[in-house]
């Protein structure tokens, strides 16, 4: 029997495998002293044992050429902040691909993108010719990974990847930890944590890596993901990182900020100190909140978001409110610290912000540091 069904166009056939989402990755190799790149959707794992993969790359492509040459290449797995990445090598040409982008050598002589989510290093073992494209089968020599989420290809564009289900699984899990649901050094096994979050062990996995980029689970060589603990260490670790962030803004601002932002600069640490009576914390959690926004109103002076961001991620009002209760000790300085640095930022002093910056960061340390010991050192 002779099969009539007509071809399917190829207009049609590229709208409709427009719907598939895949990663994406920039495929590299070097041949003849050249350097090759381009970004590519068509890679596919084909075996476990041994490991291998699948790469489909055009036949009209340098890239294509030099990879069958060289007899090796490597997969870049792009991260879902590298869109530019994808762009730059999805672009024609050799060399200006990888100008002012950091690279480095891999164990089979490869370029590596040196930021990539993840690489795998493969040989050649057979190429088939399909159409346009030739099919490379590869035996995979080298692979590693770091912590993140991938970028994604949906529709001729380039995205973030993320599930709604995966991204209420990671708050509810922050939020379990933060509260000290969960306790310090407490093992995280993924199924029974999936049952409790009411979430498929995928998503339970996804906030598990986040909370690891997070610092508050930790990835524990023979018990898996456990619970970082809070100890005086670690909150100094997040204190100082706080310092290095206020330092970098305090030299942005220091004598171009306005008479009104000032004014509020002045009345958020009056709304901090409403919140201690004497040398003790009347309201602990509105002393955090108030706290939170004195500091942040510094760093949100210099107009760049990234800087924002990176201090959000510290999560310091969540690790305080671990450690400080009603009816603590709030150190002698903390609110002597708030207002002489509104001091300063007003005479446009960026040596006497500095030094008040740094001193307050070792006070407001202390009192992180009795507050955990108080509660018996790791929370």
């Amino acid at each position: 029997m002779t099969d009539t069904a007509p071809a399917v166009d190829g207009a049609v056939f590229r709208q409709v495998i427009g719907n598939f989402m895949s990663g994406v990755v920039v495929i590299t190799t070097e041949h003849a002293d050249v350097q090759y790149g381009m970004t590519v959707s068509a890679v596919s794992s084909l075996s476990l044992d041994p490991p291998m993969l699948l790469v489909c790359l055009n036949t009209r492509s340098g890239t294509q050429e030099a990879v069958r040459s060289a007899g090796r290449f490597a997969v870049n797995i792009l991260a879902e902040d590298q869109s530019h990445l994808a762009e730059r090598f999805a672009s024609s040409g050799t060399a200006s691909k990888f100008r002012g982008t950091p690279t480095r050598t891999g164990s089979t002589g490869v370029p590596l993108l040196a930021d990539a989510l993840a690489v795998v290093e493969c040989r050649v073992v057979e190429v088939v010719t399909g159409g346009t494209h030739r099919v490379f089968l590869a035996e995979v020599v080298h692979a590693e990974t770091t912590e993140g989420s991938p970028l994604a290809y949906f529709r001729g564009r380039f995205g973030k990847f993320e599930l709604a289900q995966d991204a209420a699984a990671y708050r509810q899990l922050r939020k379990l930890v933060l509260s000290r649901c969960l306790g310090p050094d407490e093992r995280l096994d993924v199924e029974p944590l999936a049952a409790r979050l009411g979430a498929p062990p995928s998503s339970a996995y996804y906030a598990l890596t986040r909370l690891v980029g997070d610092g508050l689970v930790s990835r524990d060589p023979e018990r898996g993901y456990v619970v970082t603990p809070l100890d005086p260490d670690t909150s100094d670790d997040a204190h100082d990182a706080k310092l290095a962030i206020e330092l970098g803004a305090a030299e942005m601002v220091v004598g171009r900020l306005r008479a009104d932002q000032l004014a509020e600069f002045r009345g958020r640490a009056r709304a901090a100190a409403a919140h201690v009576d004497g040398r003790r914390f009347a309201d602990a959690d509105r002393y955090i909140e108030a706290n939170h926004a004195f500091h942040r109103y510094l760093i949100e002076a210099t107009g760049v978001r990234a800087l924002v961001d990176a201090y959000e991620h510290l999560s310091l009002s969540e690790l305080m409110a671990r450690a400080l209760s009603d009816g603590a000790e709030a150190g002698p300085h903390l609110l002597d610290d708030h207002d002489a640095l509104v001091d300063g930022l007003e005479r446009g002093d960026l040596a006497a912000v500095r030094r008040v910056i740094t001193s307050h960061n070792e006070h407001a340390k202390a009192t992180q540091r009795a507050g955990i010991l108080r509660l018996g050192g790791s929370l």
